[in-house]
């Protein structure tokens, strides 16, 4: 009867194991040195879906290049080519995020999922746009995600990303878009987590240093 239950003591706490952080969480800061806390999440990949759903392109790496044609988007307000005319094209955007770290912290609300256009990406500083914010130089997709993979899972993010444009002469006859903010980069943060590093000196004064992924500096193009 003891042998038994010393067993079932045992398969209790193998059950029951928590799964070690990936290598790979042992992140570092934008200068290079490592991140006081590990990064809970890798963005494995991004990808503009057309307007039937199927995927227009995909990048899988920082500073990587996506050609997107305006009559795929979903909403395309221009069709026309008079140069100088201004449109906007909506995607949806898939975002996959691999847990390769615990939380440092148990969220509050839940992930922050945000971007900017800011040619400095990783290293855009928190200026607050208003008092109290904490977000800095940035914008938030929507609300708070759940985000409760365990370690080693996948989970894909859904959001809509608009590109306004304007019809451009590039010469020898080529009359096509050209976004008006080509260059995005992506970031999700725990929000209880991201408050919890010094923010008032380098590296944490960069967004890039307090966040548990981003994926910096996507160059899109829109295309007819």
């Amino acid at each position: 009867m003891l042998i038994a239950a010393l067993f079932t003591l045992a398969l209790s706490c193998t059950d029951h194991d928590v799964p070690a952080n990936l290598p790979e969480s042992a992140c570092t800061a934008i200068d290079g040195s490592p991140r006081l806390y590990p990064c809970e999440f890798l963005i494995e990949s991004i990808t503009f879906l057309a307007k039937d759903g199927t995927d227009l392109a995909t990048v899988t790496g920082s500073m990587q290049m996506a050609s997107l044609s305006r009559f795929q988007a979903k909403v395309n307000t221009n069709t026309g080519n008079v140069v100088g005319s201004m449109g906007a094209a909506t995607y949806d955007v898939r975002i996959r995020v691999k847990r390769i770290a615990s939380p440092s912290f148990p969220v509050n609300v839940g992930y922050l999922v945000g971007y900017t256009h800011n040619g400095a990406g990783k290293a855009i500083l928190h200026t607050p746009s208003f008092p109290g914010d904490t977000y800095g130089e940035r914008t938030k997709f929507g609300p708070p995600v759940t985000l409760d993979m365990a370690i080693g899972e996948t989970r894909d993010i859904f959001v809509e990303k608009v590109f306004p444009y304007s019809i451009a002469d590039f010469g020898s006859g080529i009359i096509k878009p050209s976004a008006l903010f080509a260059v995005l980069s992506i970031f999700i943060d725990n929000d209880v987590t991201t408050l919890n590093f010094n923010r008032t000196i380098p590296p944490y004064s960069y967004v890039g240093s307090v966040v548990e992924a981003y994926y910096e500096k996507l160059n899109v193009q829109i295309s007819n």
